[in-house]
């Protein structure tokens, strides 16, 4: 007959042999230096973007969320409700964007209902992004000439040219 083997010597030897193995350590993944927003800008309403491309490219980006919308560098237009910002160690603030959808993936348990939700926040970054104050830069052209004309006629009457 066989003599069993007690369970402390059977657990002993499998930790020998995983300790010989020499398993690499895993690294942890990092948040990538683009997306990652600091403090200082953390407080401005900075947050970085993980943008997805249609052909599965990540990248990352900085940007900063006004009246729940942001403007991507490639000119797209996201909005957000707060609800999808997600904080990669519990400091910096990030967001996952695909670059097809309007709004951010929602990664928490109750997940995202509609599509529409930001489409009038969009909207009006849009509308204040293309209208833009005129400059006064004729302003200081007419003065100039009026003072010209004034000039030239103080000059002509004290020298009699009229």
């Amino acid at each position: 007959m066989e003599e069993e083997i007690p369970l402390k010597q059977k657990v002993d030897k499998i930790f020998e042999q995983l300790e010989q193995q020499n398993l690499p350590k895993k690294k942890k993944i990092r948040i990538p230096r683009k997306a990652k927003v600091r403090k200082g800008k953390v407080k401005k309403g900075w947050v970085g973007i993980l943008k997805i491309d249609e052909n599965g490219n990540i990248s990352g980006e900085k940007t900063k969320l006004q009246d729940s919308s942001y403007r991507m560098k490639s000119g797209d237009y996201h909005s957000t409700d707060g609800k999808e910002i997600l904080y990669w160690n519990g400091k910096y603030p990030v967001i996952i964007q695909p670059t097809w959808k309007m709004n951010p993936i929602e990664v928490r348990k109750d997940e995202e209902k509609n599509e529409t939700y930001g489409q009038k926040y969009v909207m009006a970054r849009m509308l204040g992004d293309t209208i833009k104050v005129k400059s006064q830069g004729a302003k200081p052209l007419i003065w100039l000439i009026g003072l010209g004309v004034v000039g030239y006629i103080v000059y002509s009457i004290f020298t009699g040219g009229f």
